[in-house]
């Protein structure tokens, strides 16, 4: 019997120490989840509705809360522009990402920071979609210009500005009342200058905020729209920086360099980036797990965000109704489907590019050596197939623009192309037509024949390429001293005025 007893008392005190070791375990773990979107422009779902759509992610971001309510959701750039809705008018004036504002406001959005693409829109356009914001903006190194100082961003609300930070600090507690400080920091590169926009060094300015968060919380994270290389650069010269949520490439990617999580979801929230960090207050450890979750039609729409996007799918329909143009007009019907992937455009010659050179080169009367635009100005990210209709070429060329038409030499025509292949992966890669390469023998042919340097050539491009602001392409303007001739003023019922428009005439004809 005294051993029985014996036995108990051991047991229950073993038993005790375990249940005691578990729950000190417990009040140390602080458990914090991000909620990371990036490069977002369509608030409804893509290809037919099987991927994509704010309302599907408001519905994740809803069961995330309810798995701990220690949730961010951060959007990593890019969501202002470009968009079809963007491009329309409502209320007596342009859109320009207010549809998106209204949505991310809906959805319950944290934190943003600026995208390149953000600065497409004037100085007065955007000072509107902050004022309409009711999320955060995160902004480490770009500065306003105003009446020749340098002053932040900033929401202005009843005649009061509030300028945007450049770092913050995020607590949170667990159930025990533990709690952990995170800083954060967000920047953005500088491919879009505007006369009211001045950019800091993103590498110097992300080292510098982490320096003077690191003394003041446990552990640092960034929001970055940079191209993913420069991301990897900035982990390693920031190599205690624990997370880094990306925007500006549009594929999902993981990566992980030394102690740094590296992470970017697909754009047009095909999918989102889900990443799980527990911090322990005793060894200070702090673990990140990161989860690609696929935004799709598995996923039930929140009814409450699916109710504004409809509210911006009905005024998108009487936008077009008082243009005078039917957006659900069939202009042709695809023998084939047309590649629009951002993956595809950005990476190699494909049908949808080869489709809007041909078209460029159909808009003139006159006869052309060859064309070419940047593959960036594709926007769609989408397979277009069966019957197209003006909606679908605007969402394919959201920014429209004009053709030019130029007499350049050979040599300046072979740099150029060079460069485009150099651009790989990014939107300053060319799609072309009446070009070929040949990759063994690294040679150009035009038309057919081999590229002659000290040739001149008939070229047809876009009024985007020749300011010289895509990307190493700066040497591609009106001064080029190897450009002979532009022409870029065209009749006011010319297809020319708009690639959009030559699109759709020659899909007509197909």
């Amino acid at each position: 019997m005294k051993k029985l007893i014996f036995l108990f008392v051991v047991t229950a005190a073993l038993t005790a120490c375990k249940t005691t070791k578990t729950v000190q375990k417990t009040q140390n773990e602080i458990n914090v989840t991000f909620l990371h979107l990036n490069d977002v422009y369509e608030i409804s779902p893509l290809d037919n509705g099987k991927v994509g759509g704010m309302a599907r992610v408001a519905t994740v971001r809803q069961d995330l809360l309810k798995e701990n309510p220690n949730t961010i959701t951060v959007l990593s750039g890019d969501f202002l522009s470009p968009s079809v809705i963007g491009t329309l008018r409502y209320e007596g004036k342009g859109i320009k990402g207010r549809q998106m504002v209204d949505v991310m406001n809906a959805v319950g959005v944290d934190w943003v920071c600026f995208g390149n693409h953000e600065f497409d829109l004037d100085e007065k356009d955007l000072q509107e979609r902050i004022n309409e914001s009711k999320f955060n903006w995160l902004n480490t190194n770009a500065l306003q210009k105003t009446n020749g100082d340098l002053v932040p961003f900033g929401k202005i609300a009843n005649g009061t500005k509030t300028p945007f930070v450049k770092t913050t600090i995020l607590s949170f507690k667990n159930t025990k009342g533990a709690e952990v400080k995170i800083g954060m920091f967000g920047v953005v590169l500088p491919s879009n200058p505007k006369e009211y926009v001045w950019y800091d060094d993103f590498f110097e300015s992300a080292k510098k905020a982490y320096n003077e968060l690191k003394p003041q919380c446990d552990f640092v994270v960034g929001i970055t729209h940079i191209n993913k290389v420069d991301d990897a650069i900035l982990a390693g010269m920031i190599p205690e920086v624990k997370l880094l949520m990306g925007g500006h490439d549009h594929d999902n990617m993981f990566q992980k360099i030394g102690g740094v999580t590296l992470a970017k979801a697909d754009a047009n929230a095909k999918s989102a980036y889900i990443h799980r960090i527990v911090y322990n207050t005793d060894t200070k450890e702090v673990k990140v797990t990161s989860e690609l979750k696929k935004i799709n039609d598995q996923i039930v729409d929140n009814q409450e965000v699916a109710a504004v996007v409809h509210k911006w799918e009905n005024i998108e329909d009487g936008a077009f109704k008082a243009l005078g143009l039917n957006k659900n007009e069939v202009i042709t019907d695809l023998k084939e489907p047309l590649d629009g992937h951002e993956s595809a455009v950005r990476n190699a010659q494909g049908n949808m590019g080869n489709m809007i050179a041909n078209a460029m080169l159909s808009a003139s009367p006159n006869t052309f050596d060859c064309a070419f635009f940047n593959g960036g100005s594709i926007r769609i990210d989408d397979n277009v197939s069966g019957k197209i209709t003006q909606l679908d070429v605007l969402r394919i060329l959201p920014f429209g623009g004009k053709l030019v038409e130029i007499k350049m030499r050979g040599r300046l025509l072979e740099n150029v192309l060079e460069t485009g292949l150099k651009n790989k992966g990014s939107g300053g890669y060319l799609q072309w037509g009446k070009i070929t390469y040949d990759e063994a023998k690294k040679e150009w042919k035009i038309n057919g024949k081999l590229l002659d340097v000290n040739q001149v050539y008939s070229v047809m491009t876009s009024d985007f390429l020749l300011t010289g602001k895509e990307r190493n392409l700066s040497f591609f303007t009106k001064q080029n001293p190897d450009i002979q001739s532009v022409v870029d003023t065209f009749p006011d019922d010319d297809v020319r005025n708009d690639i959009r428009k030559a699109v759709i005439a020659y899909l007509k004809k197909k």
